[in-house]
């Protein structure tokens, strides 16, 4: 009979859990959520949530540092290599969509995060990013700055040029059902194929930004 891993077992059901409290935070908010119906979607009871958790708080709290993490993680290892500027872009664009993609709940519960505040998502995302390992915020900064020194680009402010990049990945997965409905309206002869969408979106980002960025011999002389 094989044995029982204990450490994998808990593993499994800490999931489990962070998994069924997101949906139902989505779903109702922080105010909404119970930990009864928790334990019940996470197919446990109640006293083995408590044991592994102690309080909604701390689920809450464990979720917004899993989002972070995973999302730093991805992100980290996409661009671990030294690569040229183009190259890194790209996959800073193709990583973040593909992150929320594969997360589809991670703009949601932020979203549901931010309306309250944001107050813990603060805090916990200065821990995620403080913890050795997880480098990237300074690394494109890093980045960018040596385009900017070397002028391959055009002047940017190199936070600026970042949250416009996450803005841009993101705001599809904020709005789908609004894309959705917009799309069918101005082409109504053409089906909407989600991951056709995302693909061409992925490409559009990157188009815009890069090319935008980009230095053109000529442009700007006097």
């Amino acid at each position: 009979m094989k044995s029982r891993d204990p450490i994998v077992d808990d593993a499994t059901k800490e999931a489990r859990i962070l998994r069924a409290a997101m949906d139902i935070f989505v779903e109702k908010g922080w105010s909404g959520a119970r930990t009864q119906e928790i334990a019940d979607r996470a197919g446990i009871n109640k006293a083995l949530l408590h044991y592994y958790f102690r309080s909604k708080e701390n689920i809450y709290d464990k979720i917004i540092e899993k989002v972070f993490t995973t999302f730093f993680t991805a992100l980290d290892e996409a661009l671990k290599d030294d690569k040229p500027f183009e190259e890194v872009i790209r996959q800073f664009i193709y990583t973040v969509v593909d992150t929320i993609d594969a997360n589809p709940n991670i703009p949601r519960f932020i979203m549901h995060e931010l309306s309250q505040g944001g107050k813990n998502a603060k805090g916990i995302l200065t821990r995620v990013v403080g913890r050795s390992g997880v480098s990237l915020p300074q690394r494109m900064v890093m980045l960018i700055s040596r385009e900017l020194a070397a002028e391959r680009i055009q002047p940017v402010n190199p936070p600026q040029l970042i949250l416009t990049i996450l803005g841009s990945c993101i705001y599809y997965f904020v709005t789908e059902p609004v894309v959705e409905a917009i799309l069918s309206h101005v082409q109504p002869d053409t089906p909407y194929e989600r991951r056709q969408f995302i693909a061409e979106r992925k490409e559009s980002i990157f188009n815009v930004i890069y090319y935008g960025l980009k230095k053109r011999e000529g442009c700007f002389d006097e």
